[in-house]
């Protein structure tokens, strides 16, 4: 354990010098739950780790993160897979808990969730789709199925419209909504071709050159998109794409295909207990990426999700018709 190196890891990062302390800290006590070195600390040692956090309070975005630095300083992908899936949308059902307030009232939320309290972060993967499945199926007893597709579609995710705003440049620069597809198809895989060179991680998944073949032979349509008449037609690339690439099973291929860790392990079940309008949610990010660039309200649709047993999750955005006619002119 190189808490010297850490320490200058993150110093280069610009850290404070209350969170760098902070961060060794949380490494220090990471590593009395693993027997010989957190450098090879299992899945089992992260989810002891998380449960213990949880249970003495300790389980904040700040400290998840902290193990999450550590990963990319040991270049252990181990601990930034574990850490980036506590992460990543572990805000949703906190934010469907306040949103219900927001549309519905307070008497309604209290009634979907009813004695269930939203979730600690950093739960076990496992115990998520059982929580998604009981609000859904209390949110559809409330709403219409099309209202809860219409409210899911905004997105459970938290927003940063920041993110977006280099795209949003290049969609201004670029002649038409066409050529920036294509913009955006090139970034991409000039994005994973990177990743490939450096032997580093796509957000939680290896990139090799299978996996640069399958985005390329998609021909735009992973990710960026494929204009079709007035819509955008896009599929996700699948969350473990070499895994999903080689799995033999449909049932496999599916699970590791799906991006959302609120229903990923309920696909390794046989009877699917999550209700597939929850995929709507999905397409809210995109909904976010898209609005921000064109600067305006869009609709985005739900055509195919792995959960409704389809092969890809496959979106549909709804172009306005003013970036319709510029490609006229």
């Amino acid at each position: 354990m190189d808490l010297e190196g850490f320490e200058a890891f993150l110093q280069e990062r610009k850290l404070d010098m209350e969170k760098i302390t902070e961060a060794v800290g949380v490494i220090q006590e990471f590593s009395k739950f693993v027997s010989n070195s957190i450098d090879n600390a299992t899945y089992n040692d992260f989810q002891d780790f998380s449960a213990y956090l949880i249970k003495n309070y300790k389980n904040t975005w700040d400290n998840y993160i902290h193990i999450l630095r550590y990963g990319y300083f040991k270049k252990n992908n181990l601990l930034i897979i574990a850490s980036m899936e506590v992460i990543d949308g572990g805000e949703v059902i906190q934010n469907f808990s306040q949103r219900l307030i927001d549309e519905f009232g307070e008497d309604i939320r209290n009634e979907i969730f009813g004695e269930l309290e939203v979730p600690p972060l950093g739960i076990h993967p496992k115990r998520k789709p059982a929580i998604t499945k009981e609000l859904i199926k209390k949110f559809l007893q409330k709403v219409d199925r099309n209202k809860c597709a219409e409210f899911l579609a905004s997105g459970l995710r938290n927003k940063y419209p920041d993110s977006y705003k280099s795209a949003q440049a290049k969609f201004l620069k670029a002649k038409n909504i066409d050529e920036f597809l294509e913009i955006k198809r090139q970034d991409f895989i000039n994005t994973l071709k990177t990743h490939y060179e450096e032997e580093t991680l796509f957000f939680t998944q290896e990139i090799n050159e299978q996996v640069l073949e399958y985005v390329k032979g998609q021909e735009g349509m992973t990710e960026a998109g494929i204009r079709e008449g007035n819509k955008v037609i896009m599929t996700k690339i699948p969350y473990m794409t070499i895994q999903y690439l080689n799995a033999t099973d449909e049932q496999e291929k599916r699970y590791y295909y799906c991006h959302c860790p609120w229903v990923r392990e309920a696909l390794l079940e046989e009877n699917q207990p999550v209700d597939p309008v929850f995929c709507n949610c999905s397409g809210g990010y995109y909904k976010n990426f898209w609005e921000a660039v064109l600067d305006q309200p869009v609709k985005v649709e739900l055509l195919e999700s792995v959960l409704k047993g389809n092969p890809t999750c496959k979106f549909a955005l709804h172009l306005p018709q003013e970036v319709i006619d510029a490609l006229e002119t």
